[in-house]
């Protein structure tokens, strides 16, 4: 039996589906929006054999329609930048996006919903506009022009088709875009975020640096100190302890020998030595933490002081005090403040030049000024922070009042000496002194 002939309808209609077959395939290939946008306008200019055409997209106030392609009509760049927003008003363009339907037009110039047309525009007669749909609400549309024949119901639902996938499509080159924008400025974070890091540990290692060098002049400071205090004790201890090495060296000899009561005698001798190597080192911690500090007070324990560094400074120094005594129990803040005359009376010995020597503790009933003062040859304060490495001790000074939330205030000039004074404040529910 012979099939029937093919009617003219049928092979413009597998045409159609063809070109809808290889639209999709060239589209999904596609991920910039604008190659998406001008490649499915062309298609559609083609098969529907239309002179110009246009995508607008809704923007997002929804006020108008963003023309974001064209075909068959080139204007200029000032005509494009004016005209490229078309208002969303019912008119023969825009009722497709407005009624979410198909609008065609035989002659766009008679018909009732036309509007006028920039200077510049070729005219439009023949009209076709289709609204592109996602969730079946319109994103935006394509409008096509001046066919040789009035456009068709064929040709809109051709178009629709076109329609539905492009705008499929036209979505996934916009969460591409977005992805690409999003992943740029997620690598700009990344290289902001990098420098700051960068910088942070820049900072950071200045910070350890100084913190290093600060560290290192406290040492150098409590060494010092140590150093005076137990400097008549270490030759005594290290001889203590060479001699209970050669006793024990002597008591392992007997031993190997069988002398058993000889070896008796020599641990008898290094258990007495090592007792007066405990009773020595008791003596230097004890001398290094001063007992009068916790029984007595911040006073008489920088009183004794002033006492000991009149003597081996070779200058007079006065601990006077004003106002009502209380202990400071808190964060070990007595022990900070001693610590901190004593690095203030280190500079005075080392480098002031001074004659005298003073430290005054004013006590009130919310705050304790202590001021340590000197006759000396002073120093400009400002230097202070631009020349940190000449001045370790002081910014020391300055970290420690801020440990136990006080302030250090430094006044001195060139001849005319230096006042260091810190201010901390004060709880009466520890009780008086």
């Amino acid at each position: 039996m012979a099939l029937p002939p093919t009617s003219e309808k049928q092979i413009q209609n597998n045409e159609w589906l063809q070109a809808l077959y290889h639209l999709a395939l060239e589209l999904t290939a596609l991920q910039n929006l604008d190659s998406v946008l001008n490649t499915a306008l062309k298609h559609c200019l083609d098969l529907t054999e239309s002179q110009f055409g246009f995508v607008g997209l809704a923007s997002e106030d929804g006020q108008a329609l963003d023309v974001v392609a064209m075909d068959g009509f080139h204007p200029d760049t000032a005509f494009y930048e004016h005209f490229h927003l078309i208002p969303l008003r019912p008119n023969v363009f825009a009722r497709a996006v407005l009624e979410n339907r198909p609008i065609r037009s035989h002659d766009a110039r008679i018909d009732p919903a036309k509007v006028g047309q920039p200077q510049g525009h070729p005219p439009v007669i023949a009209f076709l506009g289709v609204p592109l749909r996602l969730m079946d609400k319109p994103i935006g549309m394509i409008g096509l022009a001046n066919r040789p024949e009035p456009y068709d119901l064929e040709h809109e639902q051709l178009l629709m088709t076109y329609a539905a996938q492009i705008a499929i499509v036209i979505r996934n080159a916009q969460l591409y875009e977005e992805l690409k924008l999003a992943k740029k400025e997620l690598e700009i974070q990344v290289v902001n975020r990098t420098q700051q890091l960068e910088e942070a540990k820049e900072s950071l290692a200045q910070k350890a640096s100084q913190l290093q060098k600060l560290l290192n002049e406290i040492v150098d400071v409590e060494e010092r100190e140590r150093h005076r205090i137990a400097q008549d004790m270490h030759d005594g201890i290290n001889q203590l302890l060479v001699g209970a090495m050669l006793e024990l060296k002597s008591m392992q000899h007997r031993l190997t020998n069988d002398q058993v009561a000889q070896a008796e005698n020599s641990l008898q001798s290094v258990q007495s030595i090592l007792h007066q190597v405990e009773a020595e080192i008791n003596q230097i911690i004890h001398d290094l933490h001063p007992p009068s500090l916790e029984s007595l007070g911040l006073f008489p324990a920088l009183r004794r002081y002033g006492e000991k560094f009149s003597q081996y400074a070779k200058m007079p120094c006065s601990v006077q005090l004003l106002g009502d005594p209380v202990r400071l129990g808190a964060d070990n803040m007595e022990i900070h403040l001693y610590r901190l005359v004593q690095e203030a009376l280190q500079n005075i010995s080392m480098h002031s030049a001074a004659s005298q020597a003073n430290v005054l503790l004013n006590y009130s009933s919310k705050t304790l000024k202590i001021s340590v003062t000197d006759n000396g040859k002073g120093f400009d304060p400002s230097n202070v922070d631009t020349e940190r490495e000449s001045h370790l001790g002081l910014i020391g000074m300055r970290e420690r009042a801020e440990i136990i939330g006080g302030q250090l205030k430094i006044q001195s000039s060139l001849g005319e000496g230096t006042v260091v004074e810190v201010m901390v404040p004060i709880s009466r529910e520890f009780g008086d002194g």
